[in-house]
């Protein structure tokens, strides 16, 4: 079993790495179809968001031109770079990042993770006590978690800085979603194997992680820790869409407000505190919630009850709707944000205020 596990887990981390890198191939050499047309002042705005996206690490930047396999260097040239030295290559440059991001998940996983399985009981009408089995699962869903959080949200910020290089004259919360849709992406085939034996342990159908996943391979295969993966992407991709756009935007807007009030030029380096990054990430995280409950219910029936459920994203709904009503779509919303809400808020403190060190530090 620790072979066959080992086995799949290379496996997921080199079909993530061809994925990450052509991404990145894609973004390089092609055009975007919602990119605005030049108008009257479009040219400064998209020389001061350049201005603002090359800000985030020229040196870094440097060096992925340099060492990664990206089009549009300086000589024009790609590098002869495979997809996991890429992969990895770029993982090193962020690695001081991603280490704040998995700290911060585990910190936020481990301390909500009793209103997490409260809220699955909810959703799959489990009678069980309170603080029965309340830490059941946590494990395999820091396994699951930690890398997946380290692959989405350090993903994201490479995708992100590349589109808004390429990309100067669109909208930048068209560029933050797609960045979001790539990134949740790219962390989603590590996520939803563990995600189904931690739900399945919080649900009681098993009694620990390795009788879930014997029981899992021996009666489904492999196919059986991917069960519902389709209903959580329906669910993780407008998540993390919502999460980090509204993160983005009303970071930003914020920022904007205050060079504002302090009488400060529009491209004035300025960061958030950490009481202001919790504030930020507290209306983002509790909006992310709570319009992506139905996602969550119907992901969750997927994964612990497929065959009563129909198997597929459509019929879930339905039925639900046709047992419970419209109101069954959203059962479990109040342990869903006050699980999530908290869950960001100590996530975006947390990985705002490494950064702000490592640019004091860099200045």
């Amino acid at each position: 079993m620790g072979i066959i596990t080992a086995n799949r887990h290379v496996s997921l981390l080199f079909l993530i790495a061809i994925f990450f890198s052509q991404s990145l191939e894609v973004i390089n050499a092609s055009k975007l179809p919602f990119t605005r047309a030049n108008s009257k002042g479009s040219s400064t705005v998209a020389a001061q968001r350049k201005k603002l996206a090359e800000k985030h690490s020229s040196s870094a930047r440097e060096k992925w031109d340099s060492n990664l396999p990206i089009r549009g260097g300086s000589d024009g040239n790609v590098s002869e770079v495979g997809p996991i030295q890429m992969f990895v290559e770029t993982l090193k440059e962020s690695r001081k990042y991603l280490v704040a991001a998995a700290v911060a998940r585990s910190v936020s996983i481990f301390g909500m993770y009793p209103v997490d399985t409260i809220k699955t009981r909810m959703q799959m009408g489990q009678p069980m006590g309170l603080r029965d089995g309340i830490y059941k699962g946590v494990g395999g869903s820091l396994f699951g978690q930690v890398p997946y959080g380290v692959l989405t949200f350090g993903s994201y910020e490479i995708y992100k800085k590349k589109l808004l290089e390429k990309f100067p004259e669109t909208s930048p919360s068209v560029l933050y979603a797609f960045a979001a849709v790539l990134g949740d992406i790219t962390g989603s085939g590590w996520l939803c194997p563990s995600e189904v034996v931690k739900q399945q342990l919080q649900g009681g159908m098993y009694t620990s992680t390795r009788e879930a996943v014997s029981a899992i391979w021996s009666t489904k295969g492999i196919g059986g820790f991917y069960q519902g993966y389709i209903g959580g992407l329906a669910r993780d991709v407008p998540f993390r869409v919502c999460q980090l756009t509204s993160f983005e935007v009303t970071k930003n807007s914020y920022l904007r407000l205050k060079r504002k009030r302090s009488g400060m030029s529009e491209d004035a380096e300025l960061t958030l505190s950490a009481a202001e990054s919790a504030a930020v990430g507290a209306v983002c995280g509790t909006f992310s919630a709570a319009v992506t409950t139905p996602l969550d219910r119907i992901k969750t029936l997927l994964m612990t009850d497929s065959a009563n459920y129909g198997g597929t994203v459509i019929s879930c709904a339905t039925k639900i709707i046709k047992d419970e009503g419209i109101s069954g779509m959203f059962k479990g919303i109040v342990p869903r944000v006050a699980y999530i809400a908290p869950s960001v808020v100590i996530f975006f403190t947390a990985y705002e205020q490494v950064q702000n060190r490592f640019a004091s530090s860099a200045q």
